[in-house]
């Protein structure tokens, strides 16, 4: 249920142990992280998730989060709130993305967080990129971090001591009904999901000394045929991704259609796929990190970089 990482900052003398939750308030899911920082050591700790589909709400009722789903939001945020208090955390932060960021009543979200003493943001996606770069990598410099959501993807490195982002409204959702859902192959998909992303991602880093990747977990079993076992890092390989890839090619539309019909969570494992395979190209990554991070990780990470 939990998953740890753990971040050195240089002690300062006689620290006292600081605790700090953190919430992503996703469109598909809310994760909880709690973290904490003694002498020097920042570890942060997944909670729990929860499938609350805002997106979906926001989607389906007119831009609006309804009464029924404003009510399940409070009951996850004041439940997460006393988990947090009972184990002695001075700070609750919560980042809110691209549901949030649309619903056109956002702001009785807000007055919510302001209730019930949760410090509160919605993050446009160059800020989401940010955060997902310091949960990936507790900030440290020439790294390049990719995280595909239901309804965004962002792309984030480091250049000079700045966390450079590029972030788009678009996530797996409406990509694989874009440029998945339709297509007879594999090569049909990638060549429009390809132009696509070229249109997008003009600029992207070419030396950064690592790939990490947030959210490929599934991905990356489709790949390999392996699950994942306990909460580690795994390293996904160009030459396996292409390997994957060679084998989908092979299937005539039919096969390419069962596929679609039959696969676990296929709007996100084959616009993954097709997404993971372009940035190492274009990047000229021969593997990526597949991480266990979570978002709220970032918002802890930069928490205590700031209080120093």
């Amino acid at each position: 249920m939990t998953g740890e990482s753990t971040i050195a900052q240089p002690p300062r003398s006689d620290e006292e142990p600081s605790k700090v939750g953190a919430i992503d308030m996703g469109s598909r899911n809310f994760k909880y992280v709690f973290g904490q920082k003694i002498n020097g050591i920042i570890t942060t700790e997944l909670i729990g998730k929860e499938r609350l589909d805002i997106g979906k709400e926001v989607t389906e009722n007119n831009g609006l989060i309804g009464r029924s789903k404003f009510m399940q939001i409070e009951e996850a945020l004041s439940q997460f709130m006393r988990y947090c208090s009972d184990r002695g955390a001075l700070k609750v932060l919560a980042i809110a993305t691209s549901a949030i960021r649309n619903a056109r009543n956002q702001q009785q979200v807000f007055d919510l967080a302001r209730e019930i003493g949760l410090t509160m943001e919605v993050a446009d996606g160059a800020r989401e990129g940010e955060v997902g770069y310091l949960a990936a990598t507790g900030g440290a410099p020439n790294k390049l971090v990719c995280d595909s959501g239901s309804k965004s993807i962002q792309i984030a490195w480091e250049n000079n001591g700045n966390i450079l982002s590029r972030s788009i409204p678009v996530g797996y959702e409406l990509v694989y009904e874009s440029f998945v859902e339709h297509a007879s192959t594999l090569d049909e998909t990638k060549e429009n999901f390809g132009k696509f992303l070229d249109g997008n991602f003009k600029e992207l880093p070419e030396n950064t000394d690592q790939f990490i990747a947030l959210a490929a977990n599934t991905i990356t079993s489709f790949v390999t045929g392996e699950k994942r076992t306990g909460h580690q890092a795994r390293t996904l390989t160009r030459t396996s991704l292409n390997g994957k890839m060679s084998e989908l090619r092979e299937l005539s539309p039919s096969q390419y259609n069962n596929l679609k019909a039959s696969l676990p969570r296929v709007e996100k494992t084959l616009p993954g796929l097709v997404f993971l395979d372009y940035l190492m190209e274009r990047t000229g990554h021969g593997e990526t990190l597949i991480t266990e991070a979570e978002l709220p990780a970032g918002l802890i990470v930069e928490y205590f970089f700031k209080r120093g």
